[in-house]
């Protein structure tokens, strides 16, 4: 078993052996049951399916302005796939990454996620809800530019993210990191009740965390 540590945090990275995949085509429209398979290439962009994906790789697939609801992940690794304006409602995410995908415009609604992890994507302008978080859930070096984080987000890491213009609007962010993310005009800090920020962010985000509590700043 393959685990990472981040702020603190450990999850565990999805346990796929490489060697044992199947190759098989990408049809996610209707239907769908992956098990032990490579999917590899495709334009799957506009499909509407649901189903699940067990020791999975996908890599490299459209699956832009697709919707999948609901569907199950569990061991499974997306590489450079692109997500773009899609949709994906009751989504359970286990030990499930994504890897340097594009994502601008994703709508995503996870009713569990546990051992999350995402390291060089683009969330840009996304809507990401996330209703229960088990272990931990880990961002890295991923863009988040207007895009709406709400739901439960205790024990959620943004490693090295750019947060422009994020809104948040958390029910629970005991656990939840900041410290080596960049804020820049992020709204809903009052929801954050728990997270983690350094004493950087603090003396940039002070002049607003007054504004949303309704205090007048005098200069």
């Amino acid at each position: 078993m393959d685990f990472l540590k981040v702020a603190g945090k450990t999850i565990q990275r999805a346990s796929i052996e490489e060697e044992d995949l199947l190759n098989q085509s990408p049809a996610f429209r209707g239907e769908f049951d992956y098990v032990t398979a490579r999917i590899e290439g495709g334009d799957q962009s506009e499909v509407v399916g649901e189903g699940s994906l067990s020791v999975v790789v996908v890599s490299t697939v459209d699956l832009s302005n697709s919707r999948l609801a609901p569907i199950e992940l569990s061991d499974v690794r997306f590489e450079n796939v692109n997500f773009s304006n899609a949709a994906m409602s009751e989504t359970s995410a286990r030990r499930t990454e994504f890897l340097r995908s594009q994502a601008i415009g994703l709508r995503i609604d996870f009713a569990q996620a546990a051992d999350l992890y995402a390291e060089d994507c683009r969330f840009d302008y996304a809507a990401i809800r996330f209703e229960r978080v088990k272990n931990a859930v880990v961002f890295r070096r991923c863009s988040f530019r207007e895009t709406a984080i709400s739901g439960d987000l205790s024990n959620v890491v943004f490693d090295d993210c750019e947060m422009d213009q994020v809104e948040f609007d958390a029910t629970r962010a005991g656990g939840c990191d900041f410290t080596s993310s960049r804020l820049i005009g992020v709204r809903g800090l009052l929801t954050l009740r728990g997270a983690r920020i350094d004493a950087d962010q603090a003396g940039t985000l002070g002049t607003q965390f007054a504004s949303e509590a309704g205090l007048t700043v005098v200069t």
